[in-house]
């Protein structure tokens, strides 16, 4: 009998230690991100970049950006300027998607944190789909105006960015290429890749 005791008693210390320790690791995770970063930075056309783990922070005009890679990586994606060139100087930007897009997670990964960094610099990102979701607006590319451009997100065999009639086309071949394409567009918003 006592020795039933101790087995049950070593049973709740290890369950209680595993507990304590995941409780801990969420609040590590909390506070302190997944990556510890190596805190290094990477100049650019005399910004400074400052790796924070999981993405670049730049202060550009007194205001934080958040890119998931360097310009130099971004930059090698083939955006005509006429197709960014549209999306300066503007108060909103509309973006779109097909729902069933194979690329769609990514999309909207891509959406989200192009709203997030572009609401710094009080660019207002509106989210949809080409067709009715509910919670949803539809947002077409027919829908696009010098004042609200519609950048249309979408996979394909190539990636690329291109100006279609007056709507910005961002075509992906992969999930990274999409995050490519969308810190290759706000690198040109911002002004820090120059057409």
């Amino acid at each position: 009998m006592l020795r039933r005791e101790r087995s049950d008693i070593g049973k709740k210390i290890i369950v209680y230690f595993i507990g304590i320790t995941m409780v801990f690791s969420v609040f590590g995770v909390i506070f302190f991100g997944f990556g510890a970063g190596s805190g290094g930075s990477v100049k650019y056309n005399g910004l400074k970049f400052t790796d924070k783990g999981n993405f670049w922070s730049v202060n550009v005009n007194g205001r934080e950006a958040l890119f998931t890679y360097l310009p130099d990586e971004a930059a090698s994606i083939n955006a005509e300027s006429s197709a960014v060139e549209r999306l300066k100087n503007v108060v909103q930007i509309d973006t779109t998607s097909e729902f069933n897009d194979t690329l769609a997670e990514p999309i909207a990964l891509a959406q989200f944190q192009m709203a997030a960094t572009l609401s710094n610099f009080n660019i207002f990102v509106r989210n949809g789909f080409t067709a009715e979701q509910q919670n949803f607006p539809v947002i077409t590319c027919n829908q696009s105006t010098n004042f609200v451009p519609v950048i249309y997100f979408k996979s394909s065999n190539a990636t690329k960015v291109y100006l279609d009639n007056n709507c910005i086309t961002a075509e992906a071949l992969t999930q990274a290429d999409v995050i490519r394409v969308k810190d290759r567009l706000v690198y040109g918003i911002l002004g820090i890749i120059k057409n």
